[in-house]
């Protein structure tokens, strides 16, 4: 197995507003690495050590950056110009996916259903209000873990939720609120795992469902019927091929209440912390964590 993989190291860290994730995530793939007797190092990265990774001179690299700097094609890139494999999508994919814009327009063009919105950074609240019905959603074009997300339902949400938006990106969208359940497909290769449901203990499943509520509920198997489970499951691994996505990911639908699935977002690093769906969907499969983790590794081959 050291042999097959050789000296991999695991970059965790980094310094977008998922950092602390991140770094949770990154200790469990290390610790599962070293349990499964892979040559392991890990690096918790910033701005200012980049250089650290030619150093370290890895034959491989397991991504478990989490937002901007990791799974928005920077570091993707940079191994690429030193000519080192990484786990899960390549640079163009990750760019793609981490814009909520600019993976909604590969979606529609494929007749993928998802929810319609505008980027509404320079837009008038008055233009907002025209365009939009409340409820309706304000949300970072570019962030993960649902920072930034809000659904607003009247004028002082809306101005709330802008003036939050703000403070983290100047690419922030609106769209469509899509009342309904919520589900979460992993993609592990070229199959799509076990459908996870999602009961939030608030509205929807935001960061503190995801990482902070003991209310939180997670329901796999889904409860879906077999043909609802099989269309998720299509659904996600043809967003996956639009995007040109590859080795593992998420993706995130709401089936509203006539049955109509819509995608919501891709996720091209998800978590691996305790909490997180990806590991949860592959147990279901009889797939214990180190083995997760070693499958993942397995696309950086």
């Amino acid at each position: 197995m050291m042999k097959k993989y050789g000296k991999v190291l695991v970059l965790m860290g980094g310094w977008s507003n998922e950092r602390e994730i991140s770094l949770v995530s990154g200790s469990y793939v290390y610790d599962s690495l070293i349990k499964s007797g892979v040559n392991t190092i890990k690096l918790d990265l910033t701005k200012n050590n980049l250089n650290e990774i030619e150093n370290i001179s890895p034959d491989r690299v397991f991504i478990i950056l989490h937002g901007k700097g990791g799974e928005d094609g920077e570091i993707q890139k940079y191994l690429d110009s030193l000519n080192i494999p990484y786990t899960g999508s390549n640079s163009e994919s990750s760019k793609l996916c981490m814009n909520k814009r600019s993976t909604k327009e590969i979606l529609l063009s494929n007749d993928i259903l998802t929810p319609n919105y505008e980027k509404i950074s320079e837009m008038e609240i008055s233009s907002i209000k025209k365009r939009f019905q409340y409820p309706f959603i304000v949300k970072p074009s570019a962030e993960g873990s649902s920072i930034g997300v809000y659904i607003v339902e009247n004028d002082g949400d809306l101005e709330r939720a802008i003036s939050a938006n703000e403070k983290i990106s100047s690419d922030f969208i609106a769209e469509d609120y899509i009342e309904g359940l919520e589900y979460t497909v992993g993609i592990l290769g070229d199959s799509a795992l076990p459908v996870i449901k999602l009961l939030p203990p608030g509205k929807f499943y935001d960061f503190n469902a995801k990482y902070e509520s003991d209310k939180m509920q997670y329901i796999c198997p889904s409860q879906l019927d077999d043909s609802m489970e099989y269309e998720l499951k299509k659904i996600s691994l043809n967003c996956f091929k639009a995007c040109g996505c590859k080795g593992w990911g998420r993706v995130d639908i709401i089936i509203d209440e006539k049955g109509n699935p819509w995608v919501i977002e891709l996720n091209t690093v998800p978590g691996m912390t305790s909490h997180s769906l990806v590991p949860l969907a592959a147990k279901q499969r009889d797939i214990d964590f180190e083995n997760l983790v070693l499958k993942i590794l397995d696309s950086s081959l």
